[in-house]
């Protein structure tokens, strides 16, 4: 048996798998590749409907702790990849707002795809950080 969940508490059921899974996760129990059981195989093992062991699954995906892959496997991507789409999606919000108040300047796009393309030239040569003096 994986775990048990108490019918009986306050908090619903779904979310008890969630926390359980997360937890043998940050424990170390399942690492990231990890599979977790079939939807079907952890509803009969924890005595639950499949119905909310699916919505466990389904959340615990849209959080990016596990994925979804071929056939019924569920894989643990970990948190360490929901961090890294954290950070890219605050990232791409504070570069279209660069990218907005380069617009409101009048800085043209060629001169932005100019900058974009030295400060990846000068990173792609093992620089650490951009030295824009030169400008």
């Amino acid at each position: 048996m994986w775990f048990v969940v108490d019918p009986h508490s306050s908090v619903p059921i779904y979310a008890q798998i969630k926390e359980k899974i997360k937890a043998m996760i940050l424990n170390s129990k399942l690492k990231p590749g990890d599979s977790l059981p079939s939807i079907r195989t952890l509803a009969k093992d924890i005595g639950v409907n499949v119905n909310t062991v699916a919505r466990a699954y389904r959340e615990l995906e849209l959080e990016g702790i596990i994925r979804a892959e071929r056939g019924e496997r569920y894989a643990v991507v970990g948190f360490e990849d929901k961090i890294y789409f954290e950070t890219k999606e605050r990232l791409i919000k504070e570069l279209k707002s660069v990218l907005k108040r380069c617009q409101d300047l009048g800085i043209s796009k060629e001169e932005v795809l100019r900058l974009l393309e030295e400060v990846y030239m000068h990173q792609n040569e093992g620089g650490d950080e951009y030295d824009n003096s030169k400008e």
